[in-house]
C-alpha cells in the first residue's frame, strides 16, 4: 500500500495550514492509513518482533550447531536473529562455490535460499525444523565436497555470480 508521512515540529507544520502550499500524490487516500494502523496493531498485539527474534534465533543457532557438527568451521550465520546472513571463509575454498553448492542442495530439499534468512510472523516451528532438516542434508554435501576437493564438480549448473561486478 502506498504510504508517506509529512511531519515536523508543530510550529513548522502550522505553516502548512495557510502559509505554504504542499501536495502529496496520495494525500486523500485513506486505505493505506487503515492498513498501516491495522499492521501496527497486529505487531503490538502478537509481539511480532519477539516472535521473529525467537524463531530466527532457533534457525541461527541450529545452523551454527549443524555446521560445527560437520566440521564446517568456515561458515557462519551472523546478524540479527530475524535476518541472518550465511557467510563462507575463503580459506575453505571459493565462497561463491560454497554458497552455490549449498543453494543447490537446499533447493533439492524444498528450501528457496539466497544466502540469508528473512523470517516472517507466519514461520512456525515446523517451518524452522524443515529448513534445519534441509541444512542438515545440504551441509553434508558441502562438507564432503570440501573434504574431497570436488566443490566445483559437485555443481549441476553455473555457480552464482557476485551482484556487484565490473561490466567493462
Amino acid at each position: 500500500m502506498p504510504l508517506s508521512v509529512l511531519s515536523g515540529r508543530a510550529d513548522v507544520m502550522q505553516l502548512l495550514q495557510e502559509d505554504a502550499f504542499f501536495f502529496t500524490t496520495f494525500g486523500g487516500e485513506a486505505l493505506s492509513l487503515a492498513a498501516a494502523r491495522a499492521t501496527i496493531l497486529e505487531l503490538r498485539e502478537h509481539n511480532v518482533p519477539a516472535q521473529l527474534a525467537r524463531q530466527g534465533g532457533k534457525l541461527q543457532a541450529g545452523y551454527e550447531r549443524l555446521a560445527a557438527a560437520k566440521g564446517l568451521t568456515g561458515t557462519r550465520a551472523s546478524g540479527a536473529a530475524c535476518r541472518t546472513l550465511i557467510t563462507f571463509d575463503a580459506r575453505d575454498g571459493d565462497p561463491l562455490l560454497q554458497k552455490s553448492l549449498l543453494q543447490q542442495e537446499l533447493l533439492r530439499h524444498g528450501v528457496l535460499w539466497s544466502g540469508f534468512h528473512n523470517l516472517s510472523f507466519s514461520h512456525l516451528d515446523a517451518d524452522i525444523e524443515h529448513v534445519l532438516g534441509a541444512y542438515d542434508r545440504a551441509l553434508d554435501v558441502l562438507a564432503r565436497a570440501l573434504r574431497e576437493g570436488t566443490l566445483a564438480s559437485s555443481l549441476r549448473g553455473r555457480p552464482i555470480q557476485p551482484v556487484f561486478r565490473k561490466t567493462t
